[in-house]
Order: structure tokens, then sequence, then C-alpha cells
């Protein structure tokens, strides 16, 4: 019976201690398993692999978990189970026990050092770790290392694997924190480093670069672009102000056209969000994530609004004497369904007032610039546009599913001005819409509800040409929060504006 129930124990602690990375790997395989099978195990393995290589934030977050689960494996699923988890509470402090080397706790230390690296790596453009002083830095560290390893110890307590040890909970903080300074001071010594070669031998060289400056660097636009003819000018907007180099944006805002162009979505990279008929697909992340870096590069220190949720973007919250604000394709279901009618819409605001417009249709090459007080263009050429009224035009306006409050209103609308003009079109893109009353294809645009990012741009490329843009109640637009649109010639704004008036009363 001894026998019996000494097997009985050795086979259900080794069965119970590989329980816990057990059930971690088939919850993954299982996961894995599922989204092939719906989509299909080629198109997982290609999104995968296209996320690897396009997303810094997949890279770094895959990182971050495989080395994560490194430690959870070394500290937690494979201890041996059933003794006293109290054992020995101090844990061994010196370099010696029974005779031999003691290293578990240098072991230790090193080990935390990277996960916290990782960590912070991970998140550094969303928590801004690189712009915070050293005590801030050495406070999270010491919070998320004391609480990662007090979860470990814990867990070891109470399901009894392994033992409680004050000396792993101090030596993995300090190793977490010795972490934190690690990272911190990296970007600092390598910016020293440069400055001194530069100074030391006159040479306008980089030793080495950081990956997030390889993956933003844009074939150096922002030092190297040559202002041609038809380009915008170059003189600073205000005195006060740095001056943000718009022939870089321009080039920028066509390269992340071409992408959106030799791009083919399929299911496996269209995602749905909030709302009915609302998506998003792994292009518009991944340009965005593009404009992004290549604009920081550009314009150090700017702000951005963009409409999809990728590191760097800090949405309604954005704060900055300069913000960006992004729509990586504006048209996002035209794009999923190849109808040729998608454009990539950067705006720049200088406080609470845009200062220049960039809106690039890749599938016609047609890029609307414009800059305050220097005028709109369209392929290089001046836009002017006539004040025409609706009778003498198009108009065009834009709905949505997932946002159909006051739809009746706009219909009623939409059908006067049918009655009204040469004719009316819906193309599915604000921003190339705006931008047609800019070059005077239509008379004005109408929308009920837009978001900054769908109306910054063309805001200012239509005012630079002539035309007029508000909400539907004359009020200026909005760029912290979303709201209605008019956009058109100055007789088809007032039109416009009148018939929602007169509309809205008799409903």
């Amino acid at each position: 019976m001894k026998y019996f129930v000494n097997v009985l124990v050795d086979v259900l602690g080794a069965v119970y201690q590989a329980a816990g990375a057990s059930l971690l790997i088939a919850v993954l395989i299982m996961c894995v398993y599922m989204l092939g099978r719906k989509q299909g195990v080629g198109p997982v393995a290609r999104a995968w692999i296209w996320q690897f290589k396009e997303s810094s934030w997949f890279r770094r977050h895959f990182f971050l978990v495989f080395y994560t689960c490194m430690l959870l494996f070394r500290t937690l699923f494979c201890r041996s189970v059933w003794g006293n988890p109290l054992e020995n509470v101090i844990g061994i402090w010196g370099l010696h026990y029974n005779g031999q080397l003691y290293t578990e706790n240098f072991e230790n230390l090193i080990l935390f050092m990277p996960f916290i690296i990782f960590l912070f790596w991970a998140r550094e453009e969303k928590d801004h770790t690189k712009d915070k002083r050293i005590q801030e830095v050495l406070l999270n560290s010491f919070e998320i290392s004391f609480c990662f390893s007090l979860g470990i110890e814990t867990c070891q307590l109470f399901l009894k694997i392994g033992t409680f040890q004050l000396t792993d909970l101090f030596f993995n903080t300090l190793g977490g924190m010795l972490g934190g300074v690690i990272y911190w001071g990296f970007e600092r010594t390598r910016k020293r480093i440069v400055f001194g070669v530069k100074r030391i031998g006159g040479w306008d060289v980089i030793p080495w670069k950081s990956v997030a400056q390889k993956e933003a660097d844009v074939e150096n636009t922002a030092e190297t672009v040559t202002v041609v003819e038809g380009s915008l000018p170059e003189e600073a907007i205000a005195p006060e102000c740095s001056e943000p180099r718009y022939a870089a944006i321009e080039k920028l805002v066509r390269e992340a056209g071409q992408k959106m162009l030799k791009a083919r979505p399929g299911e496996e990279n269209i995602h749905k969000k909030e709302g009915l008929a609302n998506f998003c697909t792994d292009y518009d992340t991944a340009i965005q994530r593009f404009l992004i870096k290549g604009l920081g590069e550009i314009l150090p220190g700017a702000a951005f609004f963009g409409e999809e949720d990728t590191e760097g973007n800090a949405g309604a919250d954005a704060e900055g004497e300069f913000t960006f604000y992004i729509d990586p394709i504006d048209g996002t279901t035209n794009f999923m369904f190849d109808y040729h009618h998608s454009c990539v819409s950067v705006g720049l605001a200088h406080g609470e007032q845009m200062i220049a417009g960039f809106v690039y249709h890749p599938y016609v090459d047609d890029m609307y610039v414009a800059v305050r007080g220097h005028g709109s263009y369209l392929n290089g050429k001046r836009l002017q546009m006539a004040d025409k009224p609706v009778e003498e035009g198009i108009v065009e306006f834009g709905c949505a599913r997932y946002n159909e409050a006051g739809i009746d209103w706009l219909f009623r609308v939409v059908k006067e001005m049918f009655q009204n003009s040469l004719s009316i079109r819906c193309g599915g893109s604000a921003a190339l819409g705006l931008c047609r009353g800019a070059s005077g294809s239509n008379t004005v645009y109408l929308e009920l509800k837009l978001q900054p990012y769908d109306y910054a741009a063309a805001s200012v490329i239509l005012e630079e040409a002539g035309g007029r843009i508000t909400q539907i109640d004359g009020s200026p637009i909005t760029l912290h929060e979303g709201c209605s649109i008019i956009g058109g010639t100055p007789a088809a704004w007032q039109e416009s504006k009148d018939a929602f008036e007169k509309l809205k009363e008799e409903m």
C-alpha cells in the first residue's frame, strides 16, 4: 500500500507540475486552430508573417509575450509541488549554500532586467517612457517588477508550487529597476555618443540608429527634398513657430498612397469596429503607423489624432503646438470592395487652427495640397473655385450606417438638392468630396456627422480655394470632437444651410 501511495503521489505530482504550461499551450493552439479553421491556415499564417514584418507594435508585443512566458515557465510552471512553501521564507542571501556557490539570486536579477526593457519598449509610444525623468522610470520599474514578482510568489504560496522567498522578491524587483535604468539611459547615451563623434571628428554621421529611426527614416525626406515647380512655399507660417517641411509631408503622403494602391484587402485582414457596417483593415493601421512615424521625424514633438487605434495616436486627447489629423484610408468600405475611390488624408493644425492639408487620391494620382495663406493646389496647379449656386453644379453628400441619427432629415435635404441641382453623388469619401468642391467638381458637400480626421485636411484645401466650410447651423467646425459638415462655394453653402433649417422646422 505504501508503494502504491508513493507511486500515485509521484504520478499526480508529475501531471500537476506540467498542468499550467500545458493549459496555456493548449488554449493558444486551439485559438490558432479555430482561427485557421474559419479563415484557412494559409491566410492566418500570411497575416501573422505580414504583421510581424510590417508592424513594430506587433513585433514589440510578441517579444514581450515570449519573454514573459519564459519567465513564467522558469518561476511558476516548472516547480516542485506539494512541498512546504513557507519552509524558507527569508531565503538565501549569501553567495554559498551547503558548501556550494549559490547563483539563483543573480539569475533572478539578470532575468528581470530584459523583462522591464521589453515592457517599456513595447509601450514606449503610448507611455512616452523615454521622455520621463529617471525618478519616474525607477518608480514605474519598481511598481511593475515588484507586483509581477509578488504575483509569482503568491501563486507559489497558495498553489504550493515552489517556495515563497523574500530574496526572490528583492532580487526580481532590483533586476527590474536596473532594466528600467538601462532602457532610460540607452537613448540618452546614444545621442551623446553621436554628438561627441560629430563634435570631435566634424563628421555628419550617425554611428548607429535605433529601430524606430530605421523604420521611420522615409529616405531622409525632411532634409533632402527639393522644392519643385508648383510645390508649396517653405516660408514659416508664423515666426515664433518651428516651421514644418511641407514638401516632405507631401512626399510621405504620396508614399502612403502607394502602399494603399498596392494593397489587396481580403477577409483575413478586415475587422469590424463599433457600430453597423463600420470596418478597419490591417492596411488602415499599417499606413497610419507609417505616417505617424514619418511625420514624427519631419516635425518632432507633434501630436497625432488619427482614426485607428495605433501606437502614437492620442485621439481626441491630442495636445501640442502642432497636431496632425490622419485618416490613413478615407473610404475604407470603398477600399474593401475595390471601388478605387479612397484617399490618404493628413491635416496639420497649429494650436486650434488648421494650417495645412494634404489629400492624395492614388488611384488617379491626384494630390490636393494647401497651406493657410498660400492657396490650394491640385497636382501643382492653383485652385480657385467659382461661386456657383446649387443649380449650376453637382451636390455630393455622405452618410454611414453606423451613424444614422437624423438620416431622414438628411435625405429630405438631399431630395431638395437633387430637385434643384444638376445631379447628386454619394462617393463614400468625405475628404475627396470636399476636395472636389475645391476643384469645382462639386458645388457643395453635406454630411451630418464626421470626425476631425475626416475633414481637417480638406477644410484647408476648400477654404484656400475660396470655399466655405462650417457645421450645418453655421458654427465653426470642431477639431476635438465630431460635427456636421457643409462645405462648398459660398452660394451653395448658404442654400444648403437654408435647406437644413427649413426642413428641420417642417419635421
